[in-house]
């Protein structure tokens, strides 16, 4: 099995460092490309443009991003018609009076006399002091960027101070925060006519949307994750990592989709910039700093009760290498940046780490083991010190662990010199093989899982610890091994003397499984019960898949809130203080509230939910429950026509399925990006997709089953058979409706209308409407009933309801249908509008191509009318417009009046918009003529 989280470090556990960081040869080392930042952008230009603006100053942490943002701006400067100059303040430069600015001056500028200088540099810059005839200024300023504008001499400082009063340059200035204070930054600071720009950190978005930019392939959420917490979004530090990273193989491509093979460390340069930050540390600071780099989050009470003077912890915190918060009513110290650790770390001896690890044993032990999480830490200490460790600690800091989830925490300390081993029975309590097998069964192993959970089971003493032995054994079975019948078995064999109560959860437990594989509606009633189960966690893993079941019979709405109730109180128990009940991890009832959601047509709401269960499992280092989430995210995705979303989360699946043989969620998510590959015109690639399935393991769970005959069904389509593809989706839906998934049957019955039979189908999905409260099963009942009546404005009504469930492409299918059915009936402005909804709804698709997009294109503007209206998108004004064309005034504002009838708007700014949306439906996809490049027509 392969690992595939290298984040930082959770609570109290100590970090081994890796060798030494060696220089890669990377493809990486070359600038990338400048985004994310046109927000700052913007602002530069609104100042330059103000007359009341001299200055900006660009101002951010090292490394943040801010020269090359006063890059970009001098750039701009020069693209509008500005002289540019540059200037970098260095250290050694500030030495020298006009060091920084001597290469920018002519000789005579170098005096001792102040004003014989300012004449001499404003002549430079275009300005000539004493003149009175008009020719003052030139027409534009010129612009001079100062990097690092807080080394400046002082000379240097007091020039361009001048130069900016008189108006002679536009400066634009980098200054970092936390920058000893400096003449030149407060005097240019203190004028009204200077402007700030703040530069932060990227965000994940955009860390995300950078490197798949530069990276020209999504990259998966754990490596992403890893990069963004170690580099904190710090553009400098990010870039070292990722080139290390991908020089040295750590970040490698495999299955379309970048992902870490182990902890990045970066390159020579990054590990030189930190111990440059980290230069002048000795005596007690270098202690503070080593002790945090260890142990981290350190107690103040800590730092004190070693004899750190406050003062040294006000200079480290001053100096931005610590900082201090508070949690509850302890304060504690953390290091400003993960990166500084790993410097700090590489470098304390082995004899030096393990006395920092038993001087902070014996604070622990000295203060008391007071807090819940002081037994993780005191233990965690202990083996990072070779000392001996009391078993009853190891337990109550495994306990811990599995508390906040970290399993490969809980089967280090449960595997140590101090524990039973595994092939041991003799001694090894209850709690421990529980703790054990649930820890191998979230990390994916399945083997080990299930011999530590029957170990359990055997020695399992009431009714409550062979129940809960028997969920974790059984959950085992069927999702990691995905033997179906060997989990019917032990969860029947487990009865026998069982009391009345405990057969009672035994057989909601069997309703659970019986739900994938036989017929929700006989399989609901027997999950009633699961309301009775007074063992918390027994009987919200019942209501879960009560849930599951209310969703796929279309009650959505209760589904929606059971869902939410049962996944909240768990996560709330896991915040309770002093609870460690041995539930599942927090992410899993997750993806029940992402499935309901999804059939709701709430996929806003279902994204949330599920980006933010995936996280946690990333955190959490729960590699099976990442590659369940990704899956289900990917099928929502799938069902809002999302492709380009649905691709990256399904390639996510896969991959970590593959790497960890996974096989039903491989099985799920191969047969999603079948589909997607087939939906985005890609028939190749839809069927090398397709033909991976047959491998899969007979045993499939039902919604498999329909997946996997969904994707068949588009691969058909995708090679120009749509009669065979509307056969295989109307015996599936068939068989969904026999069994009572009434979900799965509403979407492979919404696809046979896509694919041209809505005539055959519209009357049981409006059945289906009205047996489900799902907004997204109405809108497919009405898409298809439009189809069938044809009417432009019937067509144009089910769009907006589709647009409203959140199904972006089957929106923009209908609105393109309404559209042409608006150009027969001749109405061009309804026709105009319907192609606009259509192309606003196809630009959130991700690059898709269905039979029902077709190759048509709408142009509801003349030739002379959409080149006027294009201009005037882009800003200009009418007399602007007229000198270009050579037409007159009147003849550009007659032609925009039309073009604003015919698009149903009245402004410019609607204007924009209306044009990008018309330009997503204006585009053949292409292609041989096939039917996934003509729109399908009716079989009956």
């Amino acid at each position: 099995m392969k690992s595939n989280r290298f984040s930082a470090l959770p609570l109290g556990r100590p970090d081994f460092p890796s060798g030494p960081s060696s220089e890669p040869a990377s493809p990486m080392r070359q600038r990338w490309p400048f985004t994310a930042r046109q927000a700052e952008l913007d602002a530069f230009a609104a100042c330059l443009e103000s007359p009341a603006t001299t200055a900006v100053l660009i101002h951010g942490e090292a490394g943040v991003g801010k020269s090359r943002i006063a890059e970009e701006c001098l750039t701009l400067a020069a693209q509008n018609g500005h002289r540019v100059e540059r200037a970098v303040a260095t250290a050694s430069a500030a030495t020298l009076p006009l060091g920084a600015l001597a290469h920018l001056l002519p000789s005579d500028a170098v005096s001792d006399d102040a004003v014989t200088a300012f004449h001499a540099a404003a002549r430079t810059f275009g300005l000539h002091p004493g003149r009175n005839d008009g020719s003052q200024r030139a027409s534009r300023r010129a612009v001079l960027l100062v990097d690092d504008l807080h080394l400046l001499d002082s000379a240097s400082a007091v020039l361009l101070g001048h130069l900016l009063w008189a108006r002679a340059v536009f400066l634009i200035a980098t200054v970092r925060d936390g920058a000893p204070p400096s003449d030149a930054v407060e005097s240019i600071d203190r004028s009204d006519s200077t402007r700030r720009i703040a530069v932060h950190p990227f965000t994940r978005v955009q860390v995300r949307n950078l490197l798949r930019r530069c990276l020209r392939h999504p990259i998966e959420h754990a490596a992403l994750e890893t990069l963004v917490s170690s580099s904190r979004g710090n553009a400098l530090f990010l870039y070292e990592l990722v080139s290390g990273a991908v020089g040295d193989g750590t970040l490698a491509l495999g299955d379309g989709l970048w992902h870490l093979n182990g902890r990045p460390g970066g390159t020579k340069r990054l590990s030189s910039i930190i111990r440059r930050r980290l230069e002048g540390l000795s005596g007690p600071r270098e202690d503070i700093m080593e002790l945090v780099a260890l142990c981290e989050p350190v107690p103040l009470a800590s730092l004190r009760s070693v004899g750190t003077d406050p003062g040294d912890v006000e200079w480290l915190e001053r100096h931005g290498l610590i900082q201090i918060h508070a949690t509850g009513r302890r304060t504690y110290c953390t290091l400003v940046h993960p990166l500084y650790g790993d410097v700090l770390r590489r470098r304390i001896p082995p004899g030096r780490r393990r006395a920092i690890y038993t001087a902070q044993v014996e604070t622990l032990r000295s203060h008391g083991v007071r807090r819940r999480e002081d037994a993780l830490r005191l233990a965690s200490w202990q083996l990072a010190a070779g000392l001996p460790v009391d078993p009853e600690l190891l337990m109550s800091a495994a306990a811990m662990a599995r508390h906040v989830r970290d399993f490969p925490t809980v089967l280090e300390l449960l595997s140590g010199p101090s524990q039973v081993s595994e092939s041991d029975g003799a001694s090894a309590p209850f709690s421990v093989w529980l703790m054990r097998g649930e820890a191998y069964h979230h990390t994916g192993d399945w083997e080990r899982a299930e011999h530590c959970l029957a170990r359990a089971q055997e020695r399992a003493v009431g009714d409550t610890e062979l129940l809960t032995a028997v969920m974790e054994r059984t959950q085992n079975l069927f999702w990691g091994f995905g033997d179906a019948q060997r989990t019917l078995e032990v969860n029947t064999s487990a009865g026998a003397g069982l009391g009345p109560g405990a057969r009672r959860v035994l057989r909601i437990n069997e309703a659970g499984y019986l739900m994938y594989c036989g017929d929700i509606r006989q399989v609901l009633p027997l999950l009633e019960d699961a309301e009775q189960v007074q063992v918390p966690r027994l009987r919200m893993w019942g209501q879960l898949q009560k849930s599951l079941a209310l969703a796929y019979l279309g009650r959505t709405r209760e589904a929606v809130e059971l869902s939410r109730r049962v996944h909240e109180e768990m996560t709330d128990a896991a915040g309770e203080g002093g609870r460690s009940d041995p539930s599942a991890h927090c992410s899993g009832p997750a993806i029940y509230r992402v499935v309901a959601l999804t059939e709701a047509g709430r996929p806003d709401e279902a994204r949330a939910v599920g980006e933010e269960a995936y996280t946690g499992a990333v955190g959490a280092q729960a590699v099976y429950l990442q590659a369940w989430i990704a899956a289900h995210l990917g099928r929502c995705e799938l069902m809002a026509g999302r492709l380009e979303r649905a691709r990256d989360w399904y390639g996510e699946a896969i991959s970590l399925a593959r790497a960890n043989n996974y096989p039903r969620p491989l099985v799920i998510s191969c047969a999603g990006m079948a589909v997607v590959h087939a939906q985005s015109g890609s028939a190749a690639d839809a069927r090398a997709m397709f033909d991976t399935i047959g491998r899969a393991p007979a045993d499939q769970q039902q919604s498999a089953k329909f997946s996997i005959e969904l994707a068949a069904a588009w691969g058909a389509a995708a090679d120009g058979d749509l009669a065979r593809a509307r056969r295989l989706l109307t015996d599936a839906a068939r068989q969904a409706g026999e069994v009572g998934m009434y979900a799965y049957e509403g979407w492979l019955l919404s696809d046979v209308a896509r694919l041209g039979g809505a005539a055959g189908v519209h009357e049981r999905l409006s059945e289906l409407g009205r047996i489900s409260d799902s907004t997204l099963a109405r809108a497919r009942a009405a898409a298809a009933a439009a189809h069938v009546v044809g009417s432009a404005q019937s067509l144009r009504d089910a769009a907006e309801l589709c647009r409203s469930a959140g199904a972006d492409l089957l929106a923009a299918e209908t609105a393109r249908e309404a559209s042409r059915a608006a150009e027969r009936e001749g109405d061009t402005r309804s026709a105009a509008a319907a192609a606009i909804l259509a192309g606003q709804s196809l630009a959130r698709c991700g690059g898709a191509r269905t039979p029902a997009l077709g190759v048509g294109v709408v142009r509801p503007l003349t030739r002379r009318e959409s080149e006027i209206a294009a201009l005037a998108a882009e800003g200009l004004a009418s007399q602007e417009i007229a000198s270009r064309l050579m037409v007159s005034i009147r003849t550009v504002d007659n032609h925009l009046l039309h073009a604003y009838t015919k698009l149903g708007i009245d402004s410019r700014t609607q204007l924009r918009v209306a044009l990008a949306a018309l330009a997503e439906v204006d585009v053949s996809p292409g292609g041989s003529g096939s039917s996934m490049d003509s729109p399908p027509r009716s079989c009956e």
